[in-house]
């Protein structure tokens, strides 16, 4: 097939000047896909039997659509190694996907359709592992026992922006900081790369328990691996890149937690509750999965799941599904996986926001090795340091 390019498209761009387009674009898909009415939906819902949630959403404005078409027809990034100028290629596409997910919003089968083709479907043999850890099998992972916690265990706002704050210094990262954001879910926290900032609800209350696993989780993991992928010279390996990362950062993600002992058995059912979901729910209503949902989780729990699967959707009486969630316990599978056959691979994970096949770059040079890498002792320490 022969391609025809108007005269002002280019088919070959240098990195910065495509790193400079690309940072233009807005797809705050989070915070589109959160319904408008989530809270008042949510009382409907748990006031009735029979009601099915029809969600609102408000879609931000933005110039997307102008940036990508400058960008469409770049079939090579001339100024670096080929596999980075794939990267990029690649990169591209991944971000219109995800733009045109991002304006399916409201669209049940538009948000099905695309979800699937970024984030994939759950396998058979994964959905056979999610449903194993739903039934309590889980003698191959790393589980603890929530903790009693009793009223000098909870943090409020303040006190957990102070640990915060010690917990950036401790890992030199002197320019993060941490805001509060009326845009979160409840007693939420969230990391936002590109201002180096972590949102918290400003009500939030949270155990020194749980905080400890969202020091590791967010700061361990997502923070640590942008501020690699910053140092990387390729601006991308610090952000949302290639559909294929997401597997690896919430996977390692719950890694880390596993690995310093925060890991329960009901956070790791609701990663597999996702998947469970995920596979049986397309054709179900909200209401149909939440009632399934009741035979594994709690109500509270059980709802919070059908959520996510089903955020996106309009009217919740029809079929969709939301599939991005998936990406948790599958990823926390395979980082389990490669994991047990090369610990080595553990430093290099950490050299970005890559996945396992760009850890061969580290080790060719192709991109420079992680200058902060969490450890236990290091973890210990900084908790200790904080009184938690």
């Amino acid at each position: 097939m022969v391609k025809f390019f108007s005269k002002s498209a280019k088919s070959s761009m240098k990195l910065e000047e495509v790193t400079s387009i690309l940072s233009k674009l807005k797809i705050p898909t989070g915070l589109v896909f959160t319904p408008t009415n989530l809270e008042i939906e949510k009382k409907k819902f748990f006031a009735s039997d029979t009601y099915e949630p029809q969600f609102v959403y408000k879609v931000v404005r933005n110039s997307n659509s102008d940036i990508l078409k400058s960008l469409l027809h770049v079939r090579e990034i001339s100024d670096v190694d080929p596999r980075i100028s794939d990267f990029y290629i690649n990169l591209i596409e991944s971000k219109k996907l995800s733009n045109d997910l991002m304006y399916s919003v409201g669209d049940n089968d538009l948000v099905t359709e695309i979800s699937y083709r970024k984030y994939g479907k759950p396998s058979a043999l994964l959905f056979r592992n999610s449903a194993r850890v739903l039934r309590g099998v889980v003698d191959n992972y790393n589980i603890v026992k929530y903790p009693v916690i009793n009223k000098d265990d909870m943090l409020n706002f303040e006190q957990i922006k102070e640990i915060f704050e010690i917990v950036f210094k401790s890992f030199g990262l002197d320019d993060w900081k941490v805001d509060k954001s009326i845009r979160i879910a409840k007693n939420g926290a969230k990391v936002a790369t590109k201002s180096k900032t972590v949102l918290l609800d400003e009500n939030i209350h949270r155990s020194k328990f749980k905080l400890r696993k969202t020091l590791v989780h967010e700061v361990g993991t997502h923070v640590l691996r942008s501020i690699n992928g910053t140092n990387s010279g390729f601006e991308a390996l610090s952000k949302a890149n290639l559909p294929s990362y997401l597997d690896v950062e919430e996977g390692l993600a719950t890694w880390n937690e596993s690995d310093m002992d925060l890991l329960t058995l009901r956070w790791l059912k609701e990663k597999a509750a996702m998947v469970w979901g995920a596979y049986i729910g397309e054709e179900l209503s909200f209401r149909e999965l939440y009632n399934c949902m009741l035979g594994v989780l709690p109500k509270r729990s059980a709802f919070g799941v059908v959520y996510r699967l089903k955020r996106g959707l309009g009217d919740t009486s029809y079929p969709g599904l939301y599939a991005k969630d998936i990406v948790y316990f599958r990823g926390f599978r395979k980082v389990l996986r490669e994991l047990e056959k090369d610990k080595s691979m553990y430093e290099k994970l950490y050299a970005g926001k890559i996945g396992f096949e760009q850890c061969e770059w580290v080790d060719e040079g192709l991109i420079p090795k992680a200058k902060i890498i969490p450890s236990k002792d290091m973890w210990r320490g900084i908790f200790k340091r904080v009184g938690i």
